[in-house]
């Protein structure tokens, strides 16, 4: 009789458990319902709608543009054909990997402000039930300046000491253009008997001198009426310099190749030469006229000429090829030169920075072939044509180091700055033209 017992015991032991556990299940039920996120995982889900992955694109050539990057012209996106069609595409450009606000159509013309940068296109193909794809061009060269047509081969330029007009000489058109620098047109031709060589505006600002070649004389240009108001026989041709006493005329230039040619303009006669014991190479004045710097291959020197006492005796600061262009700071403490070739170390490649106070050279900066050259009126930037390069490269004066070298004409000849240094124009000879450099 005990073996029924004990199992009934372990019955109801059992029994009681289960009681146990379902009494502790249920109590914990309304908090489990009452916050869902802390109750077990479900496990079973509910089924959900599948979305088809979207199909990629066919053909999403990379874009080209075509046009000449330069400030005032067109520029014109190319995408590619991009399939399968019809795609939608849309279009951004950028300046330097900037977007440029509202330049979302599938051309672009640069402004003055985006000389010297490079230009690139965005074109983004879109169409229902594809991926998207964006695909950039590659950067265009710099962006060159804006130019102004002038006549056949310019070969120099100067502006007025208010930087209202600019002259340019045209020598293969034997005419000079007057250019308005507000408008950037040209507003006058004015034709001469002989080929203009060079330009100098008169100390009181009323003429503008040019030195003719074919025929050897000095026309005076009336700035009022844009017309020639005399002329007179030089027997040379020339750089030219007004001194600054307004009195006299120095020509680049003589029968004997080593005389500066002087010509009195009250008279309009020819005065006492200089004698210079070298060829004479390019004349640059200083910022007030006092001085007179001469480019001396022969001697591998700069000659300084002082137009107080120009037949005194000549100072004159070395250099280690031959200079063919000089260029003074407005200071006067510095003197850039632009070399040519040794005959037998061949091309300098280089400007030379020449301190005055000690005649030594400071420091040398590469460019290839520099030409023409000139300081801003502040004396912070060197601005070099580069001959070869078809390019006008800017120094930092402090650093004598490159800021940019940016894309002009096909052979520059000469550059001059406004007086206010807010742009430089450089005149490109086998282009008829003449770039206009915005300065930031």
């Amino acid at each position: 009789m005990s073996a029924p017992v004990a199992v009934q015991r372990r019955g109801l032991g059992f029994a009681l458990t289960v009681l146990a556990v379902g009494a502790a299940v249920l109590a914990s039920a309304p908090a489990a319902l009452a916050n869902p996120a802390t109750s077990a995982p479900r496990t079973m889900s509910q089924p959900t709608a599948i979305q088809p992955a979207a199909s990629q694109l066919t053909a999403t050539p990379i874009p080209t543009i075509s046009g000449v990057p330069q400030a005032g012209r067109r520029l014109t996106a190319s995408p590619g054909t991009w399939k399968p069609a019809p795609v939608t595409l849309s279009y951004r450009w950028k300046v330097n990997g900037v977007a440029v606000s509202g330049a979302t159509a599938a051309t672009f013309t640069p402004s003055n402000t985006q000389v010297g940068k490079r230009v690139t296109v965005t074109v983004t193909g879109t169409k229902t039930g594809y991926q998207t794809v964006s695909k950039t061009s590659a950067s265009t060269k710099p962006v060159a300046p804006a130019t102004i047509a002038v006549g056949a081969n310019p070969r120099e330029l100067i502006v007025t000491k208010n930087g209202r007009w600019a002259y340019v000489a045209n020598a293969g058109a034997r005419t000079v253009s007057v250019i308005d620098t507000a408008t950037g047109t040209v507003i006058a031709t004015i034709p001469l008997g002989g080929t203009p060589r060079a330009l100098a505006v008169s100390t009181n600002q009323k003429q503008v001198f040019v030195s003719t070649c074919s025929d050897e004389k000095i026309y005076a240009l009336n700035i009022a009426t844009n017309t020639v108001a005399y002329s007179f026989q030089a027997g040379a041709c020339g750089d030219l310099v007004a001194t600054p006493d307004g009195k006299s005329l120095y020509i680049g230039g003589s029968p004997s190749l080593f005389d500066i040619t002087v010509a009195t303009i009250a008279t309009r006669s020819l005065a006492e030469p200089i004698f210079t014991g070298a060829p004479v190479g390019e004349l640059t004045p200083s910022a007030d006229r006092k001085k007179v710097y001469l480019s001396n291959g022969d001697d591998y020197g700069v000659l300084i000429i002082d137009t107080a006492a120009p037949q005194g005796p000549l100072q004159e600061f070395n250099t280690s090829h031959p200079p063919i262009a000089s260029a003074p700071s407005p200071d006067g403490k510095t003197v850039y030169a632009s070399l040519g070739r040794d005959l037998l170390t061949g091309p300098s490649n280089a400007v030379e920075v020449i301190d005055t106070a000690t005649n030594r050279v400071r420091a040398s900066i590469a460019i290839t072939a520099p030409g023409a050259l000139t300081v801003s009126p502040d004396g912070t930037k060197l601005y070099v044509l580069s001959t070869e390069n078809n390019t006008i490269v800017t120094i930092s004066t402090a650093t004598n180091r490159v800021l940019s070298r940016i894309p002009v004409g096909h052979t520059p000849t000469s550059l001059a700055v406004t007086p206010d240094g807010s742009k430089v124009g450089i005149t490109n000879y086998d282009d008829n033209t003449v770039s206009v450099l915005p300065v930031f």
